[in-house]
């Protein structure tokens, strides 16, 4: 009678063998890597790309006026000297000690900034696209560099490296402008007055969205705060 030849024991052909079922394990570990890695750069271009989040997107003046604090009294606009690098080529500036109290009698709007802040980079760019505008509208903007290592080389690197070319370049001596601001949260504003007063500092004011943009031209008209 025909039988089914046995197999040895312990060797049955649906066994898989160590070193395959290592291979195997490599290489869904492998496979879920990869995915994890897609779905991360996924969704940093979406992000990148992605409309404004609707809870802070400003819709009116009032949205963005709710990212200015102001102060119950003004204070006096810093005194300590500023360094304006203008330049003389592209390797080169003279260095102009300036004080806020050179401008006055017209609205300011000073630019605390540094190289390493992410959110600046974006706000500087925009603000080199509107400073004509404001200029020809009355507003004196002030960027001014501070708390950076990279100093005045790096910034003027910067400034290269995002076309930046409308913008006057300040630093900041001993990060001074900083402490007067009261803020250690990058990038930051401040409203001087033409009388010389600081008036208010932004608090996470988004300067790329249009109702942010309308209160600059509004304090440079008319030298308040709407």
């Amino acid at each position: 009678m025909d039988t089914e030849p046995s197999m040895p024991p312990g060797n049955s052909q649906d066994e898989i063998p160590v070193h395959d079922r290592r291979t195997i394990v490599k290489a869904v570990a492998t496979a879920i890597c990869l995915l994890v890695v897609v779905g991360g750069l996924f969704l940093l271009i979406k992000a990148q790309f992605a409309s404004p989040d609707p809870d802070k997107r400003y819709r009116t003046l009032d949205d963005a006026r709710r990212h200015v604090v102001e102060f119950k009294v003004p204070r006096p606009a810093p005194a300590h000297a500023l360094t304006e690098h203008v330049p003389l080529d592209n390797r080169t500036a003279r260095k102009v000690e300036t004080r806020l109290a050179d401008f006055a009698g017209k609205p300011v709007f000073v630019v605390l900034w540094a190289t390493w802040c992410r959110p600046c980079h974006a706000e500087m760019v925009e603000l080199d696209r509107l400073y004509p505008e404001l200029t020809r509208r009355g507003l004196v903007v002030v960027p001014v560099l501070t708390a950076d290592k990279a100093g005045v080389e790096g910034a003027r690197y910067f400034y290269r490296g995002k076309g930046i070319v409308n913008l006057p370049l300040y630093t900041d001596q001993g990060n001074a402008t900083l402490s007067a601001f009261g803020t250690g949260n990058l990038p930051v504003g401040g409203f001087v007055t033409p009388d010389g007063k600081l008036v208010a500092v932004t608090d996470g004011l988004d300067l790329l969205q249009d109702p942010a943009k309308d209160l600059l031209r509004a304090f440079a008209e008319t030298g308040r705060l709407p």
